[in-house]
């Protein structure tokens, strides 16, 4: 069974389904942090050993809206959900005790609070989905300032002229 959306938004059923089932909304949180953390882990040397370690299905961290029939039993019975905590725990205490993992952490550019957040804190960041840059969900205000200045200079590089009509003594 797949919650899938296509896009950055999600269908109204599904949207309703995880409001109606608050264990399904937390399962679904959960796995969303597992898959940021993943990201983390894979790219780190000291981090592979954890995700070696982990016993669960690859799908449960990689694809956070995709939920077998098992996947469903699991969280009705709790047992998911319970198996889920001590490993999100687990990766959290990886990446806050891993400099290499820290610094890939961001700064958030509106406010510039020395605080290094992460896509994985789902309550308090909001990541950008066409850079990939995370601001502090207080601060954003709906337009991203790295797309922005992305958009200007390539606004500027296409009214430039050409290098050899810049220097023509014509």
């Amino acid at each position: 069974v797949s919650t899938q959306s296509t896009g950055s938004t999600q269908s109204t059923g599904n949207s309703a389904l995880y409001k109606s089932v608050s264990e399904l909304k937390y399962t679904r949180a959960l796995r969303y942090q597992l898959f940021f953390l993943n990201e983390y882990l894979r790219a780190c040397k000291n981090g592979k050993d954890l995700l070696g370690s982990v016993t669960i299905r690859g799908h449960v961290y990689n694809d956070p809206e995709l939920f077998s029939l098992e996947d469903l039993c699991n969280v009705k019975d709790r047992t998911m959900i319970e198996s889920l905590r001590p490993i999100v725990t687990s990766w959290l205490q990886h990446v806050d005790n891993c400099g290499l993992c820290r610094g890939k952490g961001f700064i958030c550019e509106l406010c510039e609070r020395k605080e290094v957040i992460y896509p994985f804190q789902l309550n308090t960041v909001f990541q950008c989905q066409m850079c990939w840059t995370c601001f502090h969900s207080s601060c954003f205000t709906g337009t991203c300032p790295k797309c922005a200045r992305i958009r200007s200079r390539r606004t500027l590089s296409q009214e430039d002229p050409a290098p050899q009509e810049r220097f023509s003594n014509d």
